[in-house]
């Protein structure tokens, strides 16, 4: 499946402009979502998919890439496209939500749309992410297939990681063989606008606790240690890889065996 990508660049007069441009509101369901969406002829999007990030204003476009996923596989398409215009946000969509994406001007934006480019999944962002180092999610009571391998523990960098099925958008792991009702994006975690891990549910359907807590449409920055659970699903958030993480690989297998009949 090629997947594709929206890219817009903005200067906003400052950073509190730009984040009433983004701002999205649910009262009224004849308005758009936000005056992004507005200057998109479109009603909704889906915020799920959707990356922005304030960068100032100087920043190389090598520099603001390294806050977009899987960047450096279209980093280049995108530099033809970009040169010569002065931004200080950008916007990247990772869906199909705008039928008819352009730039647009109003109070304080200057919105400059670059294109569609298609992206490779595996990809990393542009630049060296090993400052953020990596960490590792620990299936504590089943284990999955994931990257064509069972597993139980998996090792997240600067890629991030999905939650909840499989997803043509990202790195993902699969579970909906265990928790049939879980979201395509239930659960994400990744590095977010100020350089911290962050875990963020997206599902709101009641599936997702952090410790014994709910954790419907709510974000956090674990601590090593803390764990979380989708259903009947773990986890557990470390810094560390283990061998084993709460049963016996050989058991983990058993039970994945019998769960895929």
């Amino acid at each position: 499946m090629d997947c594709f990508v929206d890219v817009w660049l903005g200067l906003a007069k400052n950073k509190r402009v730009y984040q009433a441009f983004l701002k999205e509101q649910y009262k009224d369901d004849s308005k758009p979502i936000s005056s992004f969406a507005e200057t998109q002829d479109e009603q909704f999007y889906d915020h799920d998919f959707l990356e922005t990030v304030f960068t100032g204003e100087g920043l190389t476009l090598d520099e603001a890439l390294a806050h977009v996923s899987f960047s450096s596989s279209f980093v280049t398409e995108l530099k033809e496209s970009a040169e010569g215009i002065r931004f200080n946000f950008f916007i990247a969509s990772f869906s199909d939500d705008f039928s008819k994406p352009k730039s647009a001007q109003l109070d304080g934006i200057d919105l400059r749309y670059l294109g569609r480019f298609e992206y490779d999944k595996n990809a990393k962002p542009v630049g060296n992410f090993d400052h953020l180092g990596s960490i590792y999610i620990h299936i504590l009571n089943h284990s999955f297939l994931f990257e064509s391998q069972i597993t139980d523990c998996i090792k997240v960098d600067a890629m991030g990681l999905m939650i909840g099925r499989d997803n043509p958008y990202g790195r993902s792991l699969d579970i909906s063989s265990t928790v049939s009702a879980v979201a395509d994006c239930q659960l994400r975690i990744s590095v977010n606008e100020e350089g911290i891990w962050e875990l963020r549910d997206f599902g709101d359907n009641g599936l997702s606790r952090l410790g014994q807590e709910s954790f419907d449409g709510e974000k956090s920055m674990p601590w090593p240690g803390n764990k979380f659970s989708v259903g009947d699903v773990e986890f557990l958030w470390s810094d560390v890889a283990r061998r084993v993480c709460g049963m016996h690989r050989t058991t983990r297998l058993r039970h994945f065996i019998a769960s895929a009949r």
